[in-house]
Order: structure tokens, then C-alpha cells, then sequence
């Protein structure tokens, strides 16, 4: 049990296997965007927690995590205040003074919130960084990330690493970067948002998603660039993790991940918007078109539509 103090908590321990909760290549961690309900302007959800924005710019949040201990949940990432507690079943408003909201982002067990300022949030848990806050304390109400000092305009969370997208067209990243999704050309955990250095001028980004240890990145230009773990990078009809052979170790199956953002090919598709689930990516293009890459819960890769 951990205890509270100015509302920090002590870092959660790994568990055995060394990765994240829900980062394993058979998570069915789900980032897509769901389905906006009635009265919100915005919406996100994992697996196991949902976040509302209200016209208002009020949060409010319902569920509950995949991370339990004597009988209690970990609730810390609905940002209301506690670390274990009961799962939240009707969407509850959050009370942090200053903070109205116009997009989220939901991880396995940590949230961001992009306020109306430029400004982004983050509770949860915070092994490996991903709230930003230069530690790995658990945060259980929504704070500030003091050092992201520009304004952001697209956020994403995978589920524990943290992407923003500046009004600029820069990109920041940080978190757990054990498959090269942070962009940055290497695999270490960052714990404070550090700026992606191959996205520069005259590459601009607009947007970002992320699943469980990918990145993805819309350019102004439409173009669609993307970093992380190989399953979720590959492309259509190329090797998968599924297919490794038996005697492939887990040096073989990191060496095929790509460390820095690499240009999708998605011709002629003129995408619109990205999303991530898992190990699979999506791009919607004009029209409803949309082009599916990586692994797909169902099985497919690389669907054309």
C-alpha cells in the first residue's frame, strides 16, 4: 500500500516480466476514439477507463484498471483524488481548480488532458515517466506539466508512454521507450517531455496516436510517420511477431524495431486522422477510406478500405 503525500505517491514496482501493464505484443489495450456521447465535445478511453470533456470543459471520468491488490483497484489515472479504491461505474466529475479541459487521452494507467490554454495534465501511475513530472511518482489528481512550457495542440498516450503535439509543428515525447516509440533513437524511459528531434522543419506535425509501444504521427502534408515496436511498424504482408520463428530470441525481435519516425506508405491515401490500438494503426483518409497496418486483435494487417 503506498501512502499519500502533497498528493505524490511512491513509484509502482515492475511487475516480473519488466514491461508496463497492458505493453505486451497480446494487450488488448483499445485507444481507439470511441463513440462521443451525447454532450461532450471530446471523449477517450482504454480498456478500462473512460474520459468525458463537457462543453463546460469539465472532466469527467468513469472505470476502473487491470491492476489489483487485496481486493481494491488501482484507480489513481481517473485523477479523483485516490490511488486503490472501488471501480467508478457513472462518469464523475473531476475538481481540480484551473483546469478546463478540451481533449484527453487515455493510457493503461495514466491520463493527460489538454486544457483550453495549451497547457497538458497528467495523473497515474508513473513507472517509466509517463506523466512527465521528472519522476516516477504516482499522481492521483491531475497536474500541470510545469516543463512542457509551449502550447500543444494534439496529445495522445500509449500505454506508458505520453506524446504532444505543439502548435509549432514540434513533437514531444516521454515515458516508456523500451521499442523506440518515443522517436528519440534509442530505448530508454524518459521521464519529462523532451522534444523529438526528427520532426523539424519542414516536417510539421498535426497529430499524433499511439498504442502500446508505437507512435504514429500525422504531418500538414499528409503524410503519416511512425516509430516503435516492429510488430505494430511493420507493413502490410511483412513479418509479424506472430510469424517469428521458434527459435528467435527477444534480441532478434528488438533489432527489427525502429527507433526514430519512418514515413508509412499510405499513397494514395490523403490522411485525415490516426488512430492506434494495440499493435495496429489506422489511417482514415478523405472520404472514409481508411488503410489498417500492424497487428489487429481479429487477425489482419494492413487492411485497405
Amino acid at each position: 500500500r503506498f501512502l499519500m503525500a502533497s498528493l505524490s505517491i511512491a513509484p509502482l514496482k515492475p511487475p516480473p516480466e519488466g514491461e508496463p501493464l497492458g505493453c505486451s505484443p497480446s494487450s488488448t489495450m483499445d485507444t481507439l476514439r470511441p463513440p462521443k456521447p451525447a454532450g461532450a465535445t471530446a471523449c477517450a478511453a482504454s480498456a478500462h477507463h473512460a474520459i468525458r470533456i463537457a462543453p463546460d470543459g469539465g472532466v469527467l471520468v468513469s472505470g476502473c484498471s487491470a491492476l489489483h491488490e487485496e481486493g481494491e483497484v488501482f484507480v489513481a489515472h481517473l485523477g479523483l483524488g485516490e490511488v486503490w479504491g472501488a471501480p467508478v461505474a457513472s462518469p464523475t466529475p473531476l475538481n481540480v481548480p484551473g483546469l478546463r479541459a478540451t481533449a484527453a487521452a487515455a493510457g493503461s494507467l495514466h491520463s493527460l488532458l489538454l486544457d483550453r490554454d495549451g497547457a497538458v495534465w497528467s495523473c497515474g501511475a508513473g513507472w517509466e515517466g509517463p506523466l512527465g513530472h521528472g519522476d516516477e511518482a504516482t499522481v492521483p489528481v491531475p497536474r500541470r506539466i510545469s516543463s512542457l512550457a509551449v502550447a500543444v495542440q494534439s496529445i495522445a498516450a500509449g500505454a506508458a508512454h505520453s506524446l504532444a503535439v505543439c502548435s509549432g509543428g514540434q513533437v514531444h515525447a516521454w515515458g516508456w521507450g523500451r521499442h523506440g516509440q518515443l522517436g528519440h533513437g534509442g530505448r530508454s524511459s524518459v521521464l519529462s517531455p523532451r522534444r523529438v528531434e526528427a520532426v523539424s522543419p519542414p516536417t510539421r506535425a498535426i497529430q499524433a496516436a499511439a498504442g502500446c509501444a508505437h507512435s504514429l504521427l500525422l504531418c500538414s502534408d499528409g503524410s503519416v510517420l511512425q516509430c516503435g515496436r516492429a510488430a505494430a511498424c511493420a507493413a502490410a504482408g511483412a513479418k509479424q511477431d506472430d510469424d517469428d520463428d521458434e527459435d528467435e530470441g527477444e534480441d532478434e525481435r528488438l533489432a527489427r524495431d525502429v527507433l526514430r519516425p519512418r514515413r508509412v506508405d499510405v499513397a494514395p491515401l490523403r490522411v485525415v486522422r490516426l488512430s492506434a490500438s494495440g499493435d495496429g494503426s489506422s489511417a482514415e483518409g478523405e472520404g472514409g477510406r481508411c488503410f489498417r497496418w500492424g497487428v489487429w486483435r481479429e487477425g489482419e494487417a494492413g487492411a485497405r478500405g
